[in-house]
C-alpha cells in the first residue's frame, strides 16, 4: 500500500472517528447550530431521535475498519452519502465551516478512489 494513502485513510478514519466520539459526547462538544436555514433541518434531526444514533455508529464502525484497514472499502463507501450530505448542508444551507467538510469530501473520495477495483464487481451484469 502507498504511503499516501496510509496517511489520507489514516487521517479520514481518526476524522470520522473523532467525529463519531464527539457525537456520543465524550469531549463535552455539542454540536453548534446553525444560524442560518441549517437550523431547521438540524433539529428536525435531533428531533427525529434516530437519525443522530445512526450516524454516529456509521462513523464509529466506518472510521474504525478505515483505520484498521479491515473492510476499507466498505468504510469508505458508507461514509460517501454522509460526506455528501455534510458538503451540502455546508454549501446550500449556509452552516459555516464549509472548508472542512470540502476537506473531508475530498479525503473520503480518495480514498474510494484508492479502493475502486473492489467496486467492480458491483457494476457488472448477471448472466
Amino acid at each position: 500500500m502507498p504511503r499516501t494513502i496510509e496517511i489520507v485513510r489514516i487521517l479520514c478514519g481518526v476524522l470520522v472517528v473523532t467525529s463519531g466520539l464527539m457525537n456520543l459526547g465524550l469531549f463535552g462538544f455539542e454540536p453548534p447550530i446553525a444560524e442560518s436555514g441549517g437550523r431547521q433541518f438540524q433539529i428536525a434531526m435531533q428531533e427525529a431521535g434516530y437519525f443522530l444514533p445512526i450516524i454516529t455508529a456509521v462513523f464509529l464502525v466506518a472510521g474504525a475498519s478505515i483505520i484498521l484497514n479491515r473492510f476499507g472499502a466498505l468504510g469508505s463507501l458508507l461514509l460517501a452519502p454522509v460526506s455528501a450530505n455534510i458538503l451540502l448542508f455546508h454549501a446550500v444551507l449556509g452552516g459555516g465551516q464549509v472548508t472542512l467538510a470540502i476537506v473531508f469530501s475530498v479525503i473520503n473520495l480518495y480514498c474510494i478512489w484508492y479502493y475502486r477495483n473492489a467496486y467492480k464487481p458491483l457494476f457488472k451484469p448477471r448472466t
